[in-house]
């Protein structure tokens, strides 16, 4: 798992979590702003396409991977 993701879920617990210490009321208001704010994380996106998806990266053995390694 991508640590933004990590990191998303951790801060919507958290609000939630907060939340829920102050009423019920405060809580049903969190998850309606956790609900927008994933929304629009996954409208926006979070990845500006730049990393190589794992079908498009090229097969390596473990020996090229570790001379790779050595190399740099």
């Amino acid at each position: 798992m991508r640590l933004p993701v990590v990191l998303l879920v951790c801060s919507l617990l958290g609000v939630l979590a907060g939340a829920a210490l102050i009423a019920m009321w405060a809580l049903g208001c969190a998850v309606i702003f956790d609900s927008l704010c994933v929304g629009a994380w996954a409208l926006w996106g979070y990845d500006d396409g730049t990393q190589p998806v794992a079908h498009e990266m090229p097969a390596r053995t473990l020996q090229q991977v570790l001379d790779r390694a050595r190399a740099s």
